[in-house]
């Protein structure tokens, strides 16, 4: 799947290179690869995925926190730091960011 804009595409790769360095920007937090029944649920093959209709671009996003990071302090700047990325560096409406904490690290 790739994002069409005007007269550009956007690879899913890039795409899910955005959100990577979205999250690498909140502190103790960082990408996880999603759980056995996330694995087999159709569409989710890793820690990123999206769906994209007339309204703008919805996120899901599997990540775990270091311990002792409040969750849900680390859900909402996710969220903050994946909408602005996307919306800067592309420009599509963020319609939503789902944040799953699959994990909490030592």
């Amino acid at each position: 799947m790739s994002v069409q804009l005007a007269n550009a595409t956007i690879s899913d790769e890039a795409l899910v290179s955005i959100v990577r360095g979205a999250v690498g920007r909140v502190e103790g937090v960082r990408l996880d690869q999603p759980g056995r029944v996330s694995r087999v649920l159709p569409g989710r093959r890793g820690a990123v995925s999206w769906e994209l209709d007339t309204r703008g671009v919805a996120f899901d996003v599997d990540v775990a926190a270091s311990y002792g990071v409040p969750l849900r302090r680390a859900a909402a700047d996710v969220r903050e730091q994946v909408a602005a990325a996307v919306i800067g560096m592309t420009g599509l409406p963020v319609r939503s960011v789902d944040v799953t904490v699959t994990g909490v690290e030592r």
